[in-house]
């Protein structure tokens, strides 16, 4: 590539490739003969542009590659596209984070898009591997979705889904449960989910088959009931798991599921209030053989206590919320205070 354009066969060859269909011959007729050319430009000032020659084909050698490997992005029918065969998320449209979501879509446009793979059995249509949020809500807006379309064996397309997922960080501990319990079985192994959950290194198999046992004890639909429940880990869910039996709740236990979940502070509950409902109903049930009750206040923290008849015992994992227990105990006399004014005030109004 680097070798001077001396004869004129050469200066026509390399015209031809630049100009692409302008006549080079025609073209040559207005530029000064090699002879005139030679003595009127120096040596240096061919092998200068010699050097812009070969600088202007790497250029394009290197876009020419670069088109060849990219992926370009299209716009598809949003209603053209379905969900990926295994469910990721057990409430997109009831977290209000996604009304927040569409309507930031709807201002700003959809920003990256998402992977898609044609379906074989249905021409013009596709289905997600990433970007289920992206996908909804431009079907609620209406709008043509913006993807990448990419030939997706079933295994690439689910670790492709998991693997963005963990990168975002956005699956509670219950949904990469259900995931995991969903792929296995549909007859991944333990490494494929490892992969796609981004823990394919170390013990992190054992932890594969901590979700997949955590999810295959509680019953799916109470699951979906309460949703997500971002703030709520491993303990709890596996706590709430043993009161279950083959997904099925201990006639001992005392508790009606169905009257806690259709009460209206059931229905105006988050997701992690619908948890702690619950929870706490079946542990305070449980108090008569343990004689200990998880109080669940939120952001993975609870207070066990512990009644007998004379005395109540409360006790704090100071580890969870350092400095929460030395609060407590500087705010008491402020409480008691405040109890000891409300019981007179009560009993003032009663007579």
């Amino acid at each position: 590539m680097g070798a001077h354009m001396n004869s004129p066969k050469q200066r026509n060859d390399r015209m031809r490739h630049l100009f692409g269909n302008v006549d080079a011959t025609e073209l040559a007729k207005h530029l000064p003969s090699p002879a005139v050319q030679e003595r009127k430009v120096s040596s240096g000032a061919v092998k200068s542009m010699d050097r812009a020659f070969v600088s202007i084909e790497e250029d394009n050698e290197r876009l020419r590659e670069q088109l060849v490997n990219a992926e370009a992005v299209v716009e598809l029918e949003a209603t053209h596209v379905v969900p990926s065969f295994v469910k990721d998320r057990l409430d997109l449209e009831g977290d209000p984070q996604f009304t927040v979501f569409v309507e930031a879509l709807r201002e700003a446009g959809q920003k990256l898009p998402i992977l898609v793979r044609p379906l074989a059995n249905k021409p013009g249509y596709y289905q997600v591997a990433y970007g289920h949020r992206r996908l909804r809500a431009c079907q609620i807006l209406g709008r043509r979705v913006k993807a990448i379309v990419r030939d997706l064996s079933d295994k690439e397309l689910i670790i492709a889904q998991g693997v963005e997922n963990t990168e975002r960080a956005n699956l509670s501990f219950i949904e990469q449960a259900f995931f995991a319990l969903t792929l296995r079985e549909k007859g991944f192994d333990r490494e494929t989910i490892a992969t796609a959950l981004g823990r394919a290194e170390g013990q992190n198999l054992v932890y594969i088959s901590m979700l997949t046992s955590v999810a295959s004890a509680l019953p799916h639909d109470l699951v979906r009931k309460i949703g997500p429940a971002p703030s709520v880990g491993r303990p709890k869910w596996e706590k709430l798991g043993s009161y279950f039996h083959d997904q099925k709740l201990a006639t001992e236990s005392g508790v009606n599921i169905e009257r806690i979940t259709s009460t209206g502070e059931w229905h105006s509950a988050t997701s992690d209030e619908k948890f702690a409902l619950l929870f706490n109903a079946l542990t305070r049930k449980a108090v008569g053989t343990t004689g200990v009750e998880e109080i669940d206040l939120g952001g993975g923290l609870s207070i066990s206590v512990k009644r007998t008849g004379r005395q109540t015992q409360l006790s704090i994992a100071e580890f969870k919320e350092p400095g929460l227990a030395t609060w407590l105990l500087r705010k008491l006399p402020q409480l008691v205070q405040e109890f000891r004014d409300v019981t007179k005030e009560e009993k003032d109004s009663m007579g």
